[in-house]
């Protein structure tokens, strides 16, 4: 076992390796021209501004759309004047053009006319420094 005799030789394959590695994920994040990346965050269910007849079961739709690609999407729901109590914190990290969300929520144990904040944050690019924000409110 020449490498224990000679740790030089353990540590250059090694650092070759990581170094390999690191140069595959830089290659990537800069693969496309993510400035004219365009994303379109759609909320399909519900809408801004609609009132929900059945707290019981409110249907979560979002679309997340991009002219290149979605790289992460940050989807929180909380009541409107409450941010600390987030009932939904989802993260999505994804490569393709379109993300879809949909998720069934009970809100039922918030009184009749709690207003809810949905918020929706999509990356541009891998390392996140461009993001569209989107957000909608609802009632029950």
């Amino acid at each position: 076992m020449t490498f224990l005799k000679n740790p030089w030789i353990l540590l250059l394959a090694l650092a070759t390796l990581t170094f390999t590695a690191c140069e595959d994920e830089d290659d990537h994040d800069h693969d496309h021209d993510h400035g004219d990346n365009d994303i379109t965050i759609n909320f399909l269910e519900p809408g801004d501004g609609d009132t929900v007849a059945d707290a019981a079961d409110v249907h979560i739709h979002i679309d997340v759309e991009a002219t290149d690609e979605v790289h992460n999407v940050d989807i929180i729901l909380h009541p409107h004047d409450d941010i600390d109590d987030k009932i939904l914190e989802e993260n999505i990290h994804d490569h393709e053009k379109k993300v879809t969300f949909e998720q069934d929520i009970d809100l039922s144990s918030y009184p009749a006319g709690t207003e809810f904040h949905l918020e929706v944050e999509a990356c541009k690019d891998h390392d996140c420094e461009d993001i569209v924000f989107e957000d909608i409110e609802f009632s029950i």
